[in-house]
């Protein structure tokens, strides 16, 4: 994805997270069970300034972010606004390719990932918020397709660093909403993904934004618009995994 759909995705979803905030101030995060809306709404404006400091600064080692004001939630939504507005901007002006430290490289890499990684932040906790608020909408097929691949990249890497025993087999993720499969070589160190069909021990068809929803532990397997085929094992023993 280019960074105009990804900065289309996260004004839009920012804005619906926005929304679902104001609407059911006091609600419980099901999805995020520790939480309620403030909660919620004041990790991502934190996560968003944090963001925009890194990128904006140019920073190539870690800095930490900055903290929640303790106006109420009405000065906490406002902040949230402003958080988003100025990320937007940064992301508008930067050269994606200069070279910002994050998290999954441990150092420096390309600008780029906060412009992707800030989308996909926003667009899982823009569900968590409507979904508390009571009125969830799926994240578009496109975006949830690249979150995915995003996700499986990740995991990648943290097996590489925390290898999980039992960890065997193989597993294809089908988007019934678009042109997305993922057939995938588990072991307790590694991931091995393709971007095509293959045969494997258990399989999962659903619509893009439930594949991931499922992925980063939002929804069941069980959940209508699944459909489930071979080892029920090895779906089970991903679903319990925290990365």
């Amino acid at each position: 994805m280019e960074r105009r759909q990804y900065l289309q995705h996260l004004e839009a979803d920012g804005e619906a997270l926005a929304a679902a905030g104001r609407k059911a101030p006091k609600a419980h995060v099901g999805s995020c069970p520790e939480w309620h809306m403030a909660d919620l709404v004041g990790h991502l404006a934190r996560v968003h300034r944090w963001a925009n400091q890194l990128v904006a600064t140019g920073a190539t080692g870690y800095q930490k972010g900055p903290d929640c004001p303790t106006e109420g939630f009405d000065g906490l939504m406002a902040w949230y606004d402003e958080g988003l507005d100025e990320l937007l901007a940064t992301f508008a002006a930067t050269d994606l390719e200069a070279p910002v430290w994050n998290w999954a490289d441990r150092g420096p890499g390309p600008a780029r990932f906060w412009a992707r990684r800030m989308a996909h932040e926003t667009s899982v906790h823009r569900w968590d918020a409507q979904a508390a608020a009571g009125t969830p909408q799926p994240i578009s097929p496109e975006l949830a397709a690249d979150g995915i691949d995003e996700y499986l990249g990740f995991v990648t890497r943290w097996l590489a660093r925390d290898p999980i025993a039992g960890l065997e087999g193989t597993l294809h993720l089908h988007a019934t909403d678009g042109e997305g499969e993922w057939s995938m070589q588990l072991r307790p160190d590694g991931l091995d993904v393709v971007r095509e069909h293959r045969k494997a021990d258990a399989a999962i068809r659903a619509p893009g934004s439930d594949l991931l929803l499922w992925l980063v532990n939002r929804v069941p397997v069980d959940s209508p618009g699944f459909e489930v085929f071979g080892q029920r094992e090895l779906i089970d023993l991903w679903g319990k995994l925290k990365f």
